[in-house]
This record gives C-alpha cells, structure tokens and sequence, in this order.
C-alpha cells in the first residue's frame, strides 16, 4: 500500500488583539462536531488522497484528485468559518494525477501542486487561489521523462511564507541511460507577481534523491530536505537569496526515509525522518538554530517502524514528532515531543495494536494543542481515528471519526485558536469518496462590541450589542455584566444602571461550551475563559495493588492516580469496597487543566483508611459550571 504524508502547516499569527482570539488554552472543551449525519461528502465517487490546509482565521481548504470516467481532476472544496462546504471545484484536469498538497497562508492564499503523468512524460504543475476565490490556470514547474510508476518521481511538496508566496520543492527523473534510478531535486518559488520561477536544482547530479519537504520560517528562509540513497540531505535559501550546497545529516536514512521539517517562529528548523542501521528500521531527528549548523542525527526509536513520521511545532518552538512502530501485537501510532532547547520525550502510545493503525498526521495549535489522526483496521472496514493532547497534558484515548468502511488516507490541519479540520477518503458502494469533520475547540470570535461606554452615573438606558461567530458551532449565549454588578443576556442589551465607570464585561458561549471572555472600555479584547463544564480526558493507576497499612507485602505503598482534565476542577475519588457495606471513603483535590498526579495510599487521612480487599474507584471532576461524567478505576490493597 502506498502511503504519502502531506504537508503539515502550522498558521503563525501575530497582533492578536480586538477582534482576534489569543490561542485557545487548555480550558477549552474540544468536541468533534458532527457534520451532515457524522460526517460531509465532499466529493463526488472516485476521489482519494486529500490533502487539507487551514488559514488563520479557520477557513479550511480540502483538495484531492479524482477519476472522472475519462482522466483525473484536482479538485477543491473550501469552507468559511461558521459556513458550509462549497461544491467541488476542478483546478486541473490530466491523465493520471495523484496525491496532490496544499498550503494555506494565513490570509487564505492557497497554493497547491501535483504531478500528472502524461503518456511521455511527467509535469510538475501548481496553482493557487486568491484572496477573492479564484483559483489560477495551471502552471507547469517541471517535466521530465517518466512514464510509469516504477520510474517516476515521488510526490510535489509545497510551502508557503507569511505573505502567501509558495516554494515547491520536487525530485525530477533524468532519464539517464543505464541509470533507471537517477533523480534530481528541484525547487522553484513564485514571483511576486504569482508567476514561477525556472527550476533550481538542489542536489547533486546523477545521484537517486527523492522524497523532499520544505518549510519556510517567519523571516523567509526556506529550508529542503530530502533523500539521496542512505544519505539524508538538506538546503537552505535565505529570503531573497540563493540555495545554498547541500549538507549531510545522516548517513543511514531509510529505502524510502520520507523526511518531514518544520521551522519554528524563532527560525530553528527540525527534521524526522525514517533511518535503517544496523539491521533494524528506526526514526531520527536533527535540528538547525537560525545560522548554525545541523546537530548530530538523534534516535526517537529504533525497531521495527515504518517511515512515514511526521512532525508539527508550535509558537514556543516544542517540537511534537508521530510514528508508527510494532509493539509485538500489531502495528500503533507512538509520538515524542521537545521543548525549545529542550530534550526529546520518552515516546507515549496513542493507539494499541489490537488492530493495527496507519498513516499518523499531526497539527499543532500556537498553543501547543496537538491534533492526531491515523487510520486503523476495524471490524466492517479502516476507521478513521483522533487523538488530542493540551498543551500541558497527556494523549486522550482515540476517538472514531469515520464510519468503519475502508477508511484512509487521513488529513488534519488547525487554525491559529486550535480548531481542527481532519479528512480521509472512505470506500462506500459508488467508489472512493472523501469527507471531513471539525474540532470545535475554540470558543466564539468576537467581531465587534458597540455601546457608550459608563463614564458617569446616568439613569438613562444604554444599548451594547455584540456581534461574533465561531469556526465549527454556533454562538449559543451571550452574558453581560455591568459595573454595577447587574447582569443581562442576549446579543444586544440594554443597561440603566448608575454604577458609575468601569468595563462591561460579555462571555460568549458555543454550542459545544467553549467560552470567550472580553472587556470593553469603548475598545474590547477578549479571551479563552475556563467558564465550562469540566471534562476528565484520561484516569489511570500506575498499580492496582498497594500494600495495606501495617503490611509488609512485596507490593508498593502508593499508586499515582494519573488524570488528565480539560479544565481547573475539584475532583474526587470516591472508594467503594467491593461486597463491602460501610460509608464510602473519599480524597478530594483541586487540580488544574492538564495532566496532574495524585499519590494514592491505604491511608488516606486520619480516619480514612483502605482496609484489605478489593475497592472500586469513582473519580469525578466539578466547578461551577457542572460535573463531569464518571471515570471507573479498580484497585486491590494487600494486606
């Protein structure tokens, strides 16, 4: 099975203030909506391998190839925040055309390239969509020789800069008798104008590259990888410049190493890649700070892994890594991330191996917030799966987006607040179609507040009205409160109070309980606000037993409770024991959004103690806005 890893784009956004969110935090409530009964069809039978890039606003961009009866179509579907999903869109038309990529800027310029095999030959070709809609006629980047798929290329990548200006970066086939795997990679960045620059060749000649990425970071350097054998290869080009000649960052890259880079705000650029030495698969990593060189090529893993990792980082440079490897039942999707200047993570399971999962893509919020999909083997067919972790917690458990009918190919990209857009290709009985869902993990975005601000005590009533919306709901509530301390509800509000001067405040709801929190003063900010329900991600015991109170058997005397909130809450463990009849005895914290650890032991206070026997744990997790469902947990003290 072929398998291609688009590429991730991560939005930089700057000036957030007025009428743009700040990034939503780990308060949010991050719900998969369900579009159109579960899900939305895109495209008509026929399409597969969509590509999916997401702008700063939260505009989603989808495109794939399809077969029309006659010839293969790009095609494009485009969804305004709070929107629906306009009908397909044909950007080109060709005789074979496959796996084509997008990027997306964060004005919602979109550029997007592919590869069409002609009878002779080959073509690299691209177009991109204005602010306005409309997409440009083809441009042909590249063409070379290839005719089938055991000599052509491997597929276009793209990336585009703050301002919208893309760089394609391919591997062009040379045709060379007597050397049927002789490749070169090339590169061409638009003009300012939109037009393409001539191809710019970037590895040395005669030798097999393939595979490329490219990224480009906030001051306009542009950074390409790729693979050349068992050498691992990169170049950089600083904004307005030239490529530079090519380095070396590892010489044990895999048969098909499938390098992925991303640039961070502060211009470090960090690569992953898949890696064969010493008779066993693996994935490794190298990074660059602005100016300096490569560090030394560093293992994630090593074992039995297949090379399609994939990479994503966020505005304070950590590094977040996905990948699939063989734990000894099946094949699982494993992720390790680093901090800014920091080191790599123990890599964490996000699936098991039950069934086995392929295809890991990642996004990642300015945030931190981290979106995963893969696509894993299900009774009925491939089911499309997520998982998300905050920027201070752990992996939730996966989550089935799709229907379980041969569903592949998973895409995901997020806007600047953390909202997601994820999409795959599904067999249903008419062909191959593709289909999306979108996280809503973001609260309203406020895009105006009127009204005459308190300056003096008046007992004439003032008007205020609030207009906003939100990327994947709708906007569900809107509080006022006043200086004086009286409320209202509604968009637009009328307020006779004699409170004197001060801010009015509005908190805006979703449909799915994200919030949003904003002061006027004449003028408004806004941000996230925790104002939701509390939800428990995750609930684990490092044991199920511990040793009794006054016992000296070989087991441990705590376990750590692991759980993962969504919010701040109060959250308790309620111990029941099992056939037992006395009160039930409880341990009450205050913990915060994220991953939180709590020590738990035979005594828990001084009169709460957990006599021998099996005891059924109940945690639960409360503010003031509601209480989460229950988490079930099993526990046995020793004695």
């Amino acid at each position: 099975m072929k398998r291609v890893i688009a590429r991730i784009v991560v939005v930089t956004v700057t000036g957030l203030l007025g009428a743009t969110l700040v990034p939503a935090q780990a308060g949010a409530a991050p719900t998969w909506r369900p579009v159109t009964n579960l899900f939305a069809d895109l495209s008509a039978p026929g399409a597969q391998t969509p590509a999916i890039g997401a702008d700063a606003a939260g505009n989603s961009t989808v495109v794939w190839s399809r077969y029309d009866g006659s010839g293969t179509v790009v095609e494009a579907s485009y969804r305004p925040v709070g929107g629906a999903w306009s009908a397909p869109v044909v950007i080109a038309t060709g005789a074979q055309i496959g796996f084509p990529q997008v990027a997306v800027a964060p004005s919602g310029v979109a550029t997007v390239v592919w590869r069409n095999a002609e009878p002779d030959r080959s073509t690299v070709q691209a177009s991109s969509r204005s602010a306005t809609g409309t997409w440009s006629a083809p441009a042909t980047l590249s063409s070379d020789p290839s005719r089938d798929l055991s000599s052509r290329p491997d597929v276009p990548q793209v990336a585009v800069d703050a301002a919208g200006v893309a760089t394609a970066t391919w591997s062009r086939f040379e045709g060379a008798p007597g050397q049927p795997w002789r490749f070169t990679v090339q590169a061409s960045t638009q003009a300012a104008d939109g037009t393409w620059g001539a191809p710019v060749d970037l590895s040395p000649a005669g030798s097999p590259a393939r595979t490329t990425d490219v990224t480009i970071d906030p001051a306009g350097t542009t950074t390409a990888v790729w693979a050349a054998g068992a050498s691992l290869q990169a170049a950089t080009r600083p904004a307005g410049g030239a490529w530079s000649t090519p380095v070396e960052l590892s010489g044990t890259a895999g048969p098909r190493a499938n390098p992925r880079v991303v640039a961070d705000p502060a211009g470090t650029v960090t690569a992953v890649w898949g890696s064969f030495a010493g008779g066993a698969y693996g994935v490794q990593t190298a990074s660059r700070a602005p100016g300096g060189a490569w560090s030394a090529p560093l293992d994630l893993v090593r074992g039995e892994v297949f090379d399609t990792p994939a990479i994503a980082v966020d505005r304070r440079g950590e590094a977040t890594a996905l990948w699939q490897q063989n734990d000894g039942s099946g094949w699982v999707v494993a992720s390790a991330s680093r901090p800014a200047d920091g080191t790599w993570s123990t890599p964490a399971l996000l699936s098991d191996g039950a069934s086995s999962s392929w295809d890991p893509q990642l996004a990642v919020d300015l945030a931190g917030n981290a979106t995963a999909v893969w696509s894993r083997g299900a009774e009925g067919g491939g089911v499309v799966e997520a998982a998300r972790r905050t920027s201070v917690g752990g992996w939730s458990e996966p989550i089935a987006l799709s229907a379980p009918s041969n569903a592949l190919h998973p895409q995901v990209a997020v806007d600047a607040a953390g909202n997601a857009t994820a999409a795959w290709s599904r067999k249903g009985d008419a062909g191959w179609i593709v289909q999306a869902r979108g996280l809503d993990a973001a609260g309203p975005v406020v895009d105006e507040i009127t009204g005459a601000a308190a300056t003096r005590t008046s007992a004439r009533a003032r008007a205020y009205s609030v207009r906003a919306h939100d990327v994947w709901s709708r906007v569900a509530s809107a509080r006022w409160t006043f200086p004086d301390g009286t409320t209202a509800t509604g968009t637009s509000v009328s307020y006779g109070g004699t409170g004197g001067s001060g801010p009015v405040r509005v908190v805006l709801t979703d449909s799915v309980g994200n919030a949003t929190a904003c002061t006027y003063t004449g003028t408004f900010t806004c941000r996230p606000t925790t104002r939701i329900a509390p939800v428990i991600d995750r609930a684990r015991l490092s044991t199920r037993k511990i040793r009794a109170v006054g016992s000296d058997a070989r087991v441990v005397k705590k376990a750590k409770a692991v759980v993962v909130l969504n919010t701040d809450a109060r959250v308790t463990f309620t111990f029941r024991k099992v056939g037992g009849t006395g009160k039930p005895v409880r341990l009450v914290e205050k913990l915060e959004a994220g991953r939180n650890v709590v020590a738990v032991r035979a005594r828990l206070g001084a009169r709460k103690v957990l006599t021998p026997g099996r005891w059924k744990v109940v945690v639960t997790a409360k503010n003031k806005v509601g209480t989460s469902p229950r988490k079930t947990l099993r526990l046995r003290v020793v004695r």
